[in-house]
């Protein structure tokens, strides 16, 4: 049907396995360029055709070809009619993309208030991305009083289900314990959170408990444990694990001094494009750290991390005169 499909085949909007088959089955032997069929039957109360035929309109409202207001203001009503019909008879997408309205204020006025309640109900029969929305309500105190632990723990909801959103909103909420962005600065509660995803082998987590234990955030100073979660997530790929790992072989900090294995993890990092471990390395060729000194070296590497905005490198490059 027009306006369903993506060019490569693949919907465009999420349908029940008996959605997909009952459209299939109507579509095949028929033009599928009209949209009557579905508001026959909507109209008829058939919550899945109001759901589908309000997610056509969506597709339909924000194309290439939406320049006619008045036009668009008619399709945004009609949207919003099929939503609200679809969620009034029980269909869970239809309750969250409606939700999902109230809070954009997409095609309706914005409601925080509505949108968590709608969010509450479909996030309370298990659906992850309502779990998250809700997550991200609580989280920035939308439509309900901020609360960091009901944040997480819809947020954990999600996770449980190998929702990588939900794993993901658990960690960007503790960086903001961590610094305090949007909330009470809690580092204690930020590295609980840091370590639980840690030892579940999420790489940034990984870092972050380590800088944790690297300056006493929230845990005990402990440069060993740090080096240890360094290594992890740099065991992964993650660049600024490598950085990471390559600064305590700088500074002795975790593990022996080490010029030579610093030398390698900071070019690990940099040839990752990681703009911290570009600048090391510049600092390395500078002083003949781990290498034979080398200025010329040290400046292409310096320009590299500056070229991604790092300040130090800028710097470094100003002093050699070679900024801008």
């Amino acid at each position: 049907m027009a306006g369903l499909c993506h060019p490569d085949g693949q919907m465009r909007i999420g349908l029940t396995p008996s959605e997909t088959i009952a459209l299939s089955l109507h579509c095949e032997n028929q033009y599928t360029g009209s949209q009557s069929w579905l508001a026959a039957l909507a109209d008829q109360g058939n919550a899945s055709a109001s759901y589908i035929l309000a997610r056509v309109l969506q597709v339909k409202l924000f194309g290439p070809s939406s320049t006619n207001k008045p036009k668009m203001r008619g399709i945004a009503r009609r949207i919003m009619r099929y939503l609200r019909k679809a969620a009034d008879a029980g269909h869970p997408k239809a309750k969250f993309y409606l939700a999902g309205c109230y809070h954009d204020g997409i095609v309706t006025n914005r409601d925080h208030t509505k949108a968590v309640e709608l969010y509450c109900n479909v996030a309370d029969r298990g659906m992850a991305q309502a779990q998250v929305a809700l997550g991200r309500c609580y989280e920035l105190g939308e439509g309900v009083d901020q609360d960091i632990n009901a944040a997480i723990e819809w947020y954990s909801k999600a996770e449980d289900q190998g929702s990588e959103d939900g794993r993901l909103h658990i960690h960007l909420t503790a960086v903001c314990l961590v610094n305090g962005f949007g909330t009470t600065e809690d580092r204690v509660k930020a590295a609980g959170i840091f370590e639980q995803l840690a030892n579940d082998s999420h790489s940034d987590s990984q870092l972050w408990i380590g800088e944790c234990y690297r300056r006493g955030g929230g845990v005990s100073e402990d440069h060993e444990k740090a080096f240890e979660w360094y290594n992890k997530a740099a065991s992964q790929g993650n660049s600024y694990g490598h950085w990471m790992v390559g600064t305590c072989y700088y500074f002795g900090q975790g593990v022996a001094h080490d010029e030579t294995k610093a030398l390698e993890w900071f070019r690990r990092s940099a040839d990752q494009d990681n703009r911290y471990g570009q600048y090391h390395l510049g600092n390395c060729y500078r002083d003949g750290y781990g290498v034979d000194a080398d200025i010329n070296t040290a400046v292409l590497w310096y320009r590299k991390s500056a070229n991604q905005g790092c300040d130090l490198a800028i710097d470094r490059l100003k002093w050699f005169g070679k900024w801008p």
